[in-house]
């Protein structure tokens, strides 16, 4: 059963890896794309973060677009869909999940885990 309160779609090491220091200490040395890929990386779990802590403070979790039916989403799509990056998500109550979105959202949340799906 999801849980409002340990639910998160981000990785909890995510600001260990903060790569905004590397262009300071390495800015003769560093690789341009490399750079730029970490970069939209860390931004994406920030801007998911602050969104993710606006819905729980509605009552709502961040349900991907992954884990739901296309039909669904465009019926809930016009005042509950939030685009991060080429990612949609749709702000769901816990209790508004079928049993097959729960189990895709289940699944979503263990491949995060073991860092299959990446943002």
């Amino acid at each position: 059963m999801i849980n409002l309160e340990d639910f998160t779609l981000i990785p909890p090491d995510y600001k260990k890896k903060d790569p905004r220091p590397l262009l300071y200490l390495y800015h003769d040395t560093i690789n341009v794309v490399a750079y730029a890929k970490k970069m939209q990386k860390f931004a994406y779990y920030q801007t998911l973060e602050v969104a993710e802590d606006l819905a729980k403070r509605q009552g709502f979790i961040l349900l991907p677009w992954d884990c739901i039916h296309w039909q669904r989403a465009q019926a809930v799509a016009a005042d509950r869909k939030i685009k991060i990056g080429r990612r949609a998500f749709y702000l769901m109550k816990i209790s508004e999940l079928t049993k097959r979105e729960a189990q895709k959202l289940e699944n979503y949340l263990m491949q995060l885990k073991e860092g299959a799906a990446c943002g």
